[in-house]
Formats: structure tokens, C-alpha cells, sequence
């Protein structure tokens, strides 16, 4: 006879850890670890800052969470503070000069890859430089947009923001990126990604 395993719901792991269970707030590390690294990672552009985000908002989350509503999902609650978290250690981070080591990866190897993959290399580059060039605001909805694929609606929510204020800033930063990877690069960028 198999033994079926199966998880609680969301909400209930939610409860269990507002009273201090921390088997279920493991559980809830769990479950949205990945995608709060992917955040993290995409606004700040490097691992380790990224690892102390996702820790950081972990911390918060856990000293909020009794007064958290479990009628609402906890993902964008948890997207909100992981942001947040990002903001602040960007900014902490501009103030201080990196350190040549932890650029060494970004070096070119000696032996070049083929035309196309360098092609297609700069592009990307390019279009994470025009993105960490722009004001955050801006820089945080095309992230949630274009990277975490979340909808206007979801980004509104997250950012306790108007829909049509958060259309209006996607417009804006996406008009702003379009400027920047023109000037960045000549040859055209396919820009199809950017229209949506």
C-alpha cells in the first residue's frame, strides 16, 4: 500500500507559521524561493546581492506574517517585500565601489564563440544595461513584466498602484529602453519583446 503525500494549502502553512511552526515557514521558503531569487537576481544583477535579498525578505516575511490576510495569495505580498529589500540594497550598493573580483566572470574568454553567439551576447548585455540604467521605478515594473511575466493587473496589486498609472510607467520605461539600446547599439534590436 502507497503512501500518498500530500502538502497543505498555501494558507494553512501560512497560519502554522504565524504561530511558529517553522517546519511550515520552511515549507513556504520552499515553494517560492526560486521565483523571489529570479526577482532579486534580475534587479540587482548579481547572485550573492541576490541571496541576501531573498534572505532578508524571508526574515521580514516571517516577523509579518501574523498579521498577514490568508484570504490573499502570499506570492505577491512576498514579491512586494523582495522588491522592496532589492531597492534598498541597490541603492546601498551604488554608494560602494565593486570590487574588480566580483567583475572577473563578465571578461571575455580568449577564444571567441561564434558571430552569431557574440552577436546575440551583446544584445543581452546591452538590453541588461539599458534596464539597470533605468530609474527604478521604471526598472522594477519591466522586471516584473518582462522577466517575472506578471500581468499589469498583478503588478498594480503589488505595487498598490492604479492599473492605468503602472501602464503608464511600463509606456514610459519601455519608450526610455527603445532610446537607450538605439544609442547603445546601431544595428537594430528586435524590439517585438518590448511592444507587448
Amino acid at each position: 500500500m502507497e503512501l500518498e503525500i500530500t502538502c497543505p494549502p498555501e494558507a494553512e502553512l501560512i497560519r502554522r507559521a504565524a504561530r511558529g511552526d517553522t517546519a511550515a515557514f520552511d515549507e513556504l521558503v520552499d515553494l517560492h524561493y526560486r521565483a523571489l531569487f529570479g526577482l532579486a537576481y534580475r534587479m540587482l544583477g548579481n547572485s550573492d546581492d541576490a541571496s541576501d535579498a531573498v534572505q532578508e525578505t524571508f526574515v521580514k516575511a516571517y516577523r509579518a506574517l501574523p498579521e498577514f490576510n490568508t484570504a490573499k495569495p502570499l506570492r505577491p505580498w512576498l514579491y512586494k517585500i523582495c522588491a522592496n529589500v532589492a531597492i534598498d540594497l541597490g541603492r546601498a550598493r551604488s554608494r560602494a565601489p565593486d570590487p574588480l573580483e566580483d567583475h572577473q566572470h563578465t571578461l571575455r574568454d580568449p577564444a571567441p564563440p561564434a558571430e552569431e553567439q557574440v552577436l546575440e551576447m551583446d544584445r543581452e548585455r546591452a538590453v541588461h544595461r539599458a534596464v539597470a540604467n533605468l530609474p527604478e521605478k521604471y526598472r522594477q515594473i519591466i522586471v516584473l513584466r518582462h522577466f517575472e511575466h506578471m500581468d499589469v493587473e498583478e503588478i498594480a496589486d503589488l505595487l498598490n498602484a492604479p492599473e492605468g498609472t503602472v501602464k503608464s510607467w511600463l509606456f514610459r520605461a519601455r519608450a526610455i529602453l527603445r532610446r537607450e539600446l538605439a544609442v547603445l547599439n546601431p544595428t537594430p534590436l528586435p524590439t517585438e519583446e518590448l511592444a507587448r
